[in-house]
């Protein structure tokens, strides 16, 4: 029928979970009039995808499960992981502090002293969401990351006094700075700890495969303007992250039943919950919980770039799943509540 709009079911059975998909999708997208709407879901064996409008509007290309997109925040559990892991060889607590770590330079300035690597993890470092020699304006308006380098950074550490506190205060510096400790301590780049740690022992993708497909990249729009990605510079472990549907349910798949017993154990530590936000929601390493009334706990973690707003979410020890993208910013509305709805029908 001529401007019916449908959810589209890829490689789907006609069951009951995924009618609901199809109809919160389709009204969702109905009322925000955002660019498209993609959904991938794991429900033990099964590996469900459904898009809504289109990846590339101009050329009424739709999402599939091969279309790369920007995760961005999503990127902060694969540093967690890696951070922890990093520490865990190099026989180094998470309650240490961070300050014999970081250049000479920086050290000199005491009020970091206090900091451990656990408080980057989980927001409680003290420091702001952004580091304020970060430009947000001009030039840098649509790439605010793209020019904010390692000097720029440790420029800012110099002279930084965070206030730590247990309530738990969101930080992409914090969070950006864990993967350059990462780096530091390995004597190895982000991207080649990202392979080593991640990508490639939980078969997110095979060894020497080129992490993006120009030919198949979604569009994403701030407001409805077209923006291009973000090339992350030393803040890449905040929110550098690109990938594929596909590659991200491999990903959560692994988080949710581990491939082997190191990485189960991994897991198993950073998924404990450290510091909390309400009586519901917990904060891990990484990772943020959700605690459902007589169903039990959700892990999750949601992102944002200028082009996109992105969820995720899985069940522990149950092989279930959920990836959200919308190709527009600040839509974490749309993502967030169709994620949290799907996620919630799994268990």
């Amino acid at each position: 029928m001529a401007g019916m709009i449908t959810a589209n079911a890829q490689s789907v059975s006609k069951d009951s979970l995924g009618n609901f998909i199809q109809q919160k999708a389709d009204s969702l997208y109905r009322k925000s009039k955002v660019p498209g709407i993609f959904i991938a879901v794991l429900n033990g064996n099964q590996k469900q995808y459904f898009d809504v409008g289109f990846a590339v509007p101009d050329q009424q290309r739709r999402f599939d499960s091969a279309t790369l997109f920007e995760a961005g925040s999503i990127t902060k559990t694969f540093t967690a992981y890696i951070l922890n892991a990093v520490l865990e060889e190099n026989h180094i607590a998470d309650t240490v502090s961070i300050l014999g770590f970081l250049p000479d330079s920086v050290q000199t300035n005491k009020a970091l002293a206090s900091i451990s690597f656990l408080q980057l993890l989980n927001h409680t470092s003290g420091f702001p969401r952004l580091p304020t020699n970060m430009l947000m304006d001009g030039s840098a308006e649509m790439a605010p990351y793209d020019n904010y380098t390692a000097d720029k950074l440790y420029a800012y550490l110099k002279t930084a006094s965070p206030v730590q506190s247990a309530n738990p205060s969101y930080s992409n510096l914090g969070m950006g700075l864990a993967g350059v400790l990462a780096e530091r301590i390995s004597k190895k780049s982000f991207a080649t700890l990202l392979d080593e740690y991640v990508l490639i022992p939980f078969r997110v993708i095979t060894p020497g495969k080129q992490a993006e497909n120009a030919d198949n990249k979604s569009q994403g729009y701030f407001d409805t303007s077209k923006v291009t990605y973000w090339n992350m510079d030393v803040m890449a472990p905040a929110g550098g992250l690109k990938c594929t549907a596909a590659e991200m349910l491999q990903y959560l798949q692994s988080m949710s039943v581990p491939v082997d017993q190191l990485s189960k154990n991994r897991i198993e530590k950073l998924l404990q919950p450290t510091a909390a936000m309400s009586p519901q929601v917990k904060v891990c390493r990484g990772w943020f919980t959700l605690d459902v009334k007589d169903k039990g706990t959700i892990y999750w973690h949601n992102g944002g770039t200028f082009g996109f707003s992105t969820f995720a979410a899985f069940l522990k020890d149950k092989s279930k799943a959920v990836i959200v993208v919308v190709n527009k910013t600040n839509s974490n509305n749309i993502s967030d509540k169709l994620g949290m709805e799907i996620i919630k029908k799994l268990f």
